[in-house]
């Protein structure tokens, strides 16, 4: 990831949170057959202002996303939805959350969580 994340912080009680919902995806995945180191496309989703996506539009290819959609949301807000190509092994989930509560943070967006299907080897 560029270094525009590097200085940005998480909070703790929200990581843990993330987490352990990353741990119900990822054994919904194992149980699924899912071949963790497996290469595939992992959705992410991001829901704010317009001027925060739109800026998270601009720098999302530097932190190695690809952004499949931007939608208005039922309540006025943006959502952007990006894809990145990575396996699901549990320690490179974990960077991607990390990462995705620092880009929450550096963009005033709302982080709503990584999706994927099950791959197998």
């Amino acid at each position: 990831m560029a270094a525009i994340l590097d200085p940005v912080g998480v909070d703790e009680a929200r990581l843990k949170a993330e987490r352990a919902a990353d741990a119900d995806v990822l054994s919904s995945l194992r149980g699924n057959g899912d071949c963790a180191s497996a290469v595939r496309s992992i959705d992410l989703r991001f829901v704010g202002s317009t001027s925060g996506v739109s800026e998270f539009s601009a720098r999302s290819a530097d932190l190695g996303f690809t952004v499949i959609q931007s939608v208005q949301t039922p309540d006025g807000e943006t959502a952007i939805d990006l894809s990145v190509q990575s396996d699901a092994m549990p320690s490179t989930i974990d960077r991607l959350t990390v990462n995705a509560l620092k880009i929450e943070t550096r963009f005033n967006l709302r982080y709503n969580g990584w999706g994927t299907v099950a791959t197998k080897c």
